[in-house]
């Protein structure tokens, strides 16, 4: 049995659970690999106090420059969660394990783009 296209960019981009693969778009033209990430989590800790176990309030679309693939300039696209937490009653987006907050790049690409400074 093989293993299928999005769990090897799954397990290439290095996402452990709730986040994974979900669709890999290839434009040969553009020479552009676009990663859809997704999160299936519905119940998530509060990123503001750690609170377990708290609903997702609904989820905002973010994209980040990733290093290129096989020459190929590479993004990552995701809806990621805000969570609603009732224990301290602030509604805050998680963080990504792939980049800093507010960044359009992955952690990986902010060092890339460091060292050649």
């Amino acid at each position: 049995m093989g293993v299928g296209i999005e769990a090897l960019f799954t397990s290439a981009l290095g996402l452990q659970a709730p986040w994974s693969v979900e669709k890999v778009e290839l434009d040969t033209a553009r020479r552009r690999i676009d990663f859809e990430l997704t999160c299936e989590a519905t119940r998530l800790p509060c990123p503001h106090c750690q609170a377990a176990g708290q609903g997702v309030h609904d989820r905002l679309k973010r994209q980040w420059r990733h290093l290129d693939f096989f020459q190929y300039e590479a993004w990552l696209h995701a809806d990621v969660p805000r969570i609603a937490c009732t224990a301290c009653g602030k509604t805050t987006q998680m963080d990504v394990p792939w980049a800093r907050e507010g960044s359009g790049f992955t952690a990986p690409f902010e060092a890339l783009a460091l060292s050649l400074c």
